[in-house]
């Protein structure tokens, strides 16, 4: 078996772990059980409900995709050393934390994180090939801590969207990016500087500010 999603209310989904010829495994169904200490080495997609004992290096050691729903996480620990890690997209519960763990993950190009506060956003600066970052902590989720575009400045960057920032900082560097083509902030705080920066940019990007805050 190489394909097995499940979408549906189990609270026992623990012998899907134990089929170690799966390349893409989905588990969506509410499970709190500990994930079993087995290495599923052929697995190159994985997508699951937040659960206890989601380690990339150790029980996914292929891993490409990665995405896990209702995440209860402070910080990305559980990616950490994900060498062919190149998709992470996390859906929070509306908390804060770090993105401590994502900076050994360097073939990482597109991370998504939602209902989730970063303090920082220094740990992506280590990933060369981002194409595509979206940072959204809508409220009531707490604003995002600093958020400096130089952190996220990959040469292959397309897309970046951002809401409820606090503090955004390094805007002139958005023109030097040859392959953006997408700018989106929402209710961020942004002074007439940083809005002139982005009216500055090449018309091949798509420039939206929604409900920006002084």
């Amino acid at each position: 078996m190489r394909y097995f999603n499940l979408r549906a209310k189990v609270s026992d989904d623990l012998d899907a772990f134990r089929v170690d010829t799966l390349e893409d495994l989905t588990l969506v169904t509410g499970s709190r059980r500990k994930i079993p200490n087995t290495v599923l080495s052929n697995l190159r997609s994985l997508c699951l409900t937040d659960r206890p004992e989601i380690e990339v290096a150790s029980r996914f050691p292929r891993l490409e995709r990665l995405r896990v729903g209702a995440w209860k996480g402070s910080d990305l620990e559980m990616i950490r050393e994900g060498e062919h890690l190149v998709s992470v997209h996390l859906e929070g519960r509306r908390q804060a934390g770090s993105l401590a763990g994502i900076e050994s993950c360097g073939a990482v190009e597109e991370f998504v994180s939602i209902n989730y506060s970063i303090a920082d956003s220094l740990p992506l600066r280590s990933l060369g090939g981002l194409r595509e970052v979206k940072l959204l902590a809508a409220s009531p989720t707490a604003p995002h801590g600093i958020i400096r575009f130089s952190d996220i400045a990959s040469s292959s960057l397309g897309k970046i969207w951002i809401s409820n920032a606090s503090a955004l900082e390094g805007f002139e560097i958005l023109k030097e990016l040859p392959r953006l083509q997408e700018v989106r902030l929402i209710e961020c705080r942004l002074g007439d500087a940083e809005l002139q920066e982005l009216n500055a940019l090449s018309k091949r990007v798509d420039v939206r500010v929604i409900g920006s805050k002084e």
